[in-house]
């Protein structure tokens, strides 16, 4: 059938913006928290950017709940409005996946609103304790988006160890990218010996978080493939291990961060050479997000 692979796509980009949403709001949060220069410019850009990233994730929500209706359908546009058929199957899984989601998506909005308004309404620099609140808010959001993950998806079926694994790996791949473009806004200044402060707490933590993402998705790889040969002899196998290159490669940048390019960050020719690092980065996390929402979604592991 013809169109079949549009909800397919559509619920393969729905996946990418709630991925997408989920880390802007927890790694920007995690990125205040943790790294702020107390410049309002950069606090104002971040939480703009994580209201914009909230409020397109609950459409996301809505938009993959319609193409699994029109899914089965399977009769074309018409098909996903179906109130009959989507009453059904808000009745299963997925709609407790939905749910779910929407919850956490309305608990983000409500924080992007709330520390959007305290900003405009306060005029001095905000305290640790403001960035810690926002975090405990976002985290809460978050919390509710790694439930709904044990209600659909390859990993809901497996061991209590393995959905363990999957929170961690989506934990960290949203600290770690969603702390990328904040970090990026906070390189620009021109106060190299504070910048390098930041930078090397940064680089402590990033060498940890995605340590862990790469320790947790292999957990999830060998328990979604039965043998190495699968690796290279199927699509499923063949994406993920091009995942698994790519967050080696993470690993590598984070590296070279931490033992090369901050320990030298004196000049801003330095700085230059730490963002253009960030930027490989956010490019290496977007095909990882694209590959994830393709793989959770168009592909499967084999079945034995």
């Amino acid at each position: 059938m013809c169109i079949a692979p549009s909800w397919e796509m559509l619920s393969v980009l729905s996946k990418v913006l709630i991925y997408l949403s989920a880390a802007i709001a927890l790694g920007g949060a995690f990125c205040l928290f943790n790294y702020s220069d107390g410049e309002r410019a950069t606090l104002k850009r971040v939480l703009k950017l994580h209201l914009a990233g909230a409020l397109l994730g609950l459409p996301a929500v809505a938009a993959g709940f319609l193409a699994q209706v029109g899914t089965a359908n399977d009769s074309g546009l018409s098909g996903a409005f179906d109130l009959e058929m989507a009453g059904l199957l808000f009745g299963t899984q997925l709609g407790d996946l939905s749910l779910y989601r929407a919850i956490g998506f309305a608990i983000l909005i409500g924080s992007g609103l709330f520390f959007n308004k305290a900003i405009l309404q306060q005029s001095q620099i905000h305290s640790r304790r403001f960035f810690q609140r926002l975090f405990s808010f976002n985290a809460l959001g978050f919390i509710f988006l790694l439930l709904s993950f044990r209600f659909g998806g390859h990993v809901s079926v497996q061991s209590p160890l393995v959905q363990l694994a999957l929170a961690v790996h989506f934990t960290m791949y949203s600290l770690w990218i969603g702390a990328l473009y904040p970090l990026l806004l906070i390189s620009r200044t021109k106060q190299v010996a504070k910048l390098k402060v930041i930078l090397e707490k940064f680089s402590k933590h990033a060498i940890v978080i995605v340590s862990l993402l790469l320790l947790s998705g292999l957990t999830l790889m060998l328990s979604l493939i039965h043998s190495v040969r699968e690796l290279f002899t199927t699509a499923y196998g063949l994406a993920l291990l091009l995942k698994l290159l790519l967050v080696i490669g993470l690993l590598g940048i984070a590296a070279l961060n931490k033992f090369t390019i901050v320990p030298r960050l004196l000049l801003e020719t330095d700085i230059a050479v730490f963002q253009r690092s960030v930027k490989i980065e956010i490019a290496a996390a977007a095909i990882l997000l694209l590959l994830t929402a393709y793989l959770s979604t168009a592909l499967g592991p084999a079945m034995h």
